[in-house]
């Protein structure tokens, strides 16, 4: 572990590490809140849809189990929790989270019974999967129905026969009723299978008059005709836009990626870095490396196309990304040393207010008068998202590999 001349939030693992800013995820959780309305298509008419946050994945990356606590002890939490996997479910309980938690993919025959032990919520898609989770005892369950994704769920053709099987099998109690948009930021869209959702809703009250609703994600939190009883949040949650879009409501992202310099080198024009050589110095170089790489999320196909934060000023990326160091051309910082912090991910702006080169009061003097104003200086996922040709979804879920997380909450106000 490398001394530190920066005031950041740091890992005692490593010299790279995510950043989770739970105050982010509140005032996300928020604004979401606020933005979801009552639908008269749903059960509660009079009042606002409750709120799922999605923690799959991991929590996208922002770890599921921590964000969860977050959720459940704070006073605009989330009513329920979603999941992709029983593993997923089962280490929500293990940490100890009470919320009510559903399972948004099929359970396997043979972990139902496990399921049902960790008091979690399971998803129907097949006339197999009500019978067999029948089979192992009393359990709440959520019936989805395909209306145009074709990827999960019951075809609406079958519905009626579906719920009358429910119906007659006393160890079932149907909680709700979902689907799964297909292009959540489309309204066309949205509506075109909203119409057929709506048919489900109706079909299924003549069965059952509890039963809940729920068919908007994040994006489709814009169109309140999509909201029913429940809207599912996940992305929006972690402030982070879906793709490459310039961001246009008020999210805050809650992840950062920091490294700490490990080493640094000068080279002379001429010369080439990394594996296979693919940059080559133009000028005498001024070279920090940093121990992170392909195995912590980073795709290889960024190199040589991304960007740093070195106290305030953007650093370019130079020479192949490897699995576990990449390389900065830092000449334009030649104040910088070994143990400073690069953001690859976030802003770097109180590190750089804190730099200290002498006394923490001299350095910000010294780095807001070289730096300028550094607030506005940062790098998003979306960046990378943009480079590869992909979404943040993804980029999000690979971070999760090996990086220790630190999170950080300061007191609101």
């Amino acid at each position: 572990m490398l001394p530190t001349r920066q005031a950041n939030p740091t890992s005692i693992r490593r010299d790279a590490w995510l950043e989770v800013d739970l105050n982010a995820i509140e005032h996300n959780l928020k604004f979401l809140r606020g933005r979801i309305k009552p639908n008269i298509k749903g059960i509660g008419e009079t009042t606002a849809p409750r709120l799922m946050a999605v923690v799959k994945s991991d929590g996208y990356g922002h770890g599921g189990a921590s964000v969860a606590e977050l959720l459940e002890a704070s006073s605009d939490g989330s009513d329920w929790l979603g999941v992709a996997s029983i593993d997923e479910g089962t280490q929500l309980r293990a940490s100890g989270i009470k919320l009510p938690v559903l399972i948004l993919s099929p359970t396997p025959s043979w972990a139902i019974k496990t399921a049902l032990e960790n008091k979690l919520d399971i998803t129907l898609t097949s006339e197999k999967q009500i019978r067999d989770v029948a089979a192992c005892g009393k359990a709440r369950v959520h019936l989805k129905v395909d209306t145009g994704m074709h990827r999960l769920g019951v075809p609406f053709a079958k519905l009626e026969a579906i719920l009358k099987l429910i119906k007659s099998l006393p160890n079932l109690e149907l909680v709700s009723v979902y689907s799964h948009l297909a292009m959540a930021s489309n309204e066309e869209a949205v509506d075109r299978q909203n119409q057929l959702f709506s048919e489900a809703v109706a079909l299924t009250k003549k069965y059952f008059a509890d039963t809940f609703f729920h068919l908007a994600s994040s994006e489709a939190t814009a169109y309140p005709q999509a909201h029913y009883d429940l809207v599912r949040v996940g992305l929006y949650l972690y402030g982070l836009q879906p793709n490459t879009v310039s961001p246009t409501l008020p999210l805050r992202p809650a992840l950062a990626l920091r490294a700490r310099i490990n080493h640094i080198n000068t080279i002379e024009a001429g010369e080439s870095v990394g594996y296979s050589w693919t940059w080559t110095a133009q000028r005498q170089t001024l070279l920090a490396s940093i121990p992170i790489g392909y195995a912590d999320g980073v795709d290889r196909k960024l190199s040589n196309c991304m960007e740093g934060l070195l106290m305030g000023k953007k650093v370019n990326q130079v020479g192949r990304i490897s699995m576990d160091q990449m390389l900065f051309d830092i000449t334009n910082v030649p104040e910088a040393q070994e143990g400073d912090v690069i953001t690859l991910i976030g802003s770097d702006t109180e590190s750089t207010k804190e730099s200290t080169k002498g006394s923490a009061k001299e350095s910000t003097k010294e780095t807001t008068k070289e730096s300028g104003d550094a607030s506005n200086t940062s790098l998003t996922l979306s960046n990378w998202a943009e480079t590869l040709d992909t979404i943040t979804y993804e980029l999000a879920c690979r971070l999760r590999t090996r990086l220790p997380r630190v999170y950080t909450r300061t007191r609101q106000k």
